[in-house]
């Protein structure tokens, strides 16, 4: 009897053990799998960590809301010391200014030239319809233009862009939605507004991004043909052209330099917010003018940093000489 209960529990250990492999067979069964995909999901923007773009900002849920702007480039390396010193005094006090947090973004990716090329082979072929001679010379230029990242050894492109928040919305409990959303709205531009006003001071142009260019910008960092932009991150190129700013030159400035520095500013937002906008001939002489009389300005008064960039490249200018005499001299 008792070698009849042990042979039961035998098999039925067996049984047991064989039903638990099955189940995990059924498991690692491709055509079986769990694709963990739920009947309540109507669309791929479920996935997004954003609920919509539009109005120039991206919306977050929760009212929160994201404003972007692109800046430009400017030649700090190319710039004299003096330029230097006005340039970090002026980005100084612009950081200062700002009484809400941003978020400096830089995008690598590979350059697009395709509705480029789309219209300028559009162009071509309208002007061979005028100048059936040139239909060569034509397709000359159309392939070299299509081939001009190869040639010059670079399909990159790099923007730079300033991310601004607000997120505040949440705590206004006597506010609709409607109207959360409105005042969020009006904060958001005032606040790119100041960003772009800023960075004027120092010769970089900046825009607020519209909805298209916010949609193709945030459709470029889901979609990257290649990620050799990782290379640039660990080589630290990224942070090659940033400077510190150990340096506190408002603390230190005298009046002489302050005066300078104000000038000079007063010159870059003219080049920067009026220079660049779309205004009749007339009225960019006027301004070349202006930017003119500024610079004469800064001479009689006191052309601090001027003089001193001078000062500089004349005590260069004497080293370099008398390198080059006693130079000669030994080889004589």
């Amino acid at each position: 009897m008792l070698a009849i209960i042990v042979i039961i529990a035998f098999f039925g250990l067996i049984g047991v053990m064989g039903f638990v492999v099955y189940r995990q067979l059924q498991k690692t069964d491709p055509t079986k799998m769990d694709t963990s995909v739920g009947d309540n999901i109507s669309s791929a923007q479920e996935f997004l960590p954003f609920e919509d773009i539009r109005d120039k900002m991206i919306l977050l849920g929760a009212h929160r809301y994201r404003a972007v702007i692109e800046c430009s480039s400017t030649n700090y390396n190319l710039k004299t010391d003096g330029e230097k010193v006005m340039i970090e005094s002026s980005f100084q006090r612009f950081i200062n200014s700002i009484s809400f947090p941003i978020t400096f973004y830089i995008q690598t990716k590979v350059i697009d030239n395709s509705k480029m090329l789309e219209a300028l082979k559009e162009e071509i072929e309208t002007s061979m319809k005028v100048f059936p001679q040139l239909k060569e010379y034509g397709s000359l230029y159309f392939n070299e233009m299509a081939g001009l990242s190869s040639y010059i050894g670079n399909n990159k492109q790099k923007k730079k862009y300033i991310i601004v928040p607000y997120d505040e919305a949440v705590n206004l409990t006597d506010l609709s939605d409607s109207e959360k959303y409105e005042f969020s709205a009006n904060e958001l531009r005032n606040r790119a507004s100041i960003i772009v006003e800023g960075l004027s001071g120092v010769d970089v142009k900046a825009r607020i991004l519209d909805t298209k260019d916010l949609a193709e910008l945030v459709f470029s960092s889901y979609h990257k043909d290649n990620y050799t932009h990782v290379e640039n991150i660990v080589n630290g190129e990224f942070l090659t052209l940033l400077t510190q700013g150990e340096n506190n030159h408002l603390e230190k400035m005298t009046e002489d330099a302050r005066l300078d520095w104000i000038l000079y500013e007063a010159q870059m937002r003219i080049q920067t917010e009026l220079l660049n906008a779309q205004v009749p001939d007339f009225m960019k002489k006027t301004f070349d003018d202006s930017i003119r009389e500024l610079d004469v300005l800064r001479d009689k008064t006191s052309g601090y940093y001027k003089q001193r960039d001078v000062a500089y490249n004349q005590s260069s200018d004497l080293i370099d000489n008398e390198g080059n005499n006693s130079a000669n001299s030994i080889q004589e």
